[in-house]
Order: C-alpha cells, then sequence, then structure tokens
C-alpha cells in the first residue's frame, strides 16, 4: 500500500486549516464558489486517502478543521 508523502500531507493539512468553514454564509459568490470548490476537492483527496495516511495529516491540522473534515 502506497502513502503519501509528508510535502504531500503538509500541503493537504495547510489547505484544511486555512479553510474558511463559515462559507456558507458569504454574501460574494465568487468567494463563495473559491471555498466551495476547496472543500469539494479536500473531500475527494481524503476520501482516496487510506486511515495512516489521515492520522498523518489529522496529527498537522487544527482540532476544529480536522473535526470537520471528519479526521477525528
Amino acid at each position: 500500500m502506497e502513502t503519501i508523502s509528508i510535502k504531500r500531507a503538509e500541503k493537504i493539512a495547510r489547505n484544511i486549516n486555512a479553510m474558511d468553514l463559515n462559507y456558507q454564509y458569504c454574501d460574494d459568490s465568487r468567494t463563495y464558489r473559491f471555498w466551495c470548490n476547496l472543500n469539494s476537492k479536500l473531500k475527494k483527496i481524503l476520501a482516496a486517502l487510506n486511515e495512516d495516511d489521515k492520522s498523518m495529516i489529522k496529527s498537522l491540522c487544527n482540532e476544529p478543521k480536522a473535526k470537520y473534515f471528519n479526521l477525528v
């Protein structure tokens, strides 16, 4: 089973930590679309990872954001 690199895990965690969890309340359609696209891409990436990779990413994430993406 292939695992992701630490550099890749850091990039994913960086995007998770940057995620605005309240983007649904944004009035600007471009901003809303950006966060919506990022959210869907992150969920798609996380769905393709194994549990070891997810635990590596979880250790790099803020707890509320990790909970939002079901890493906790």
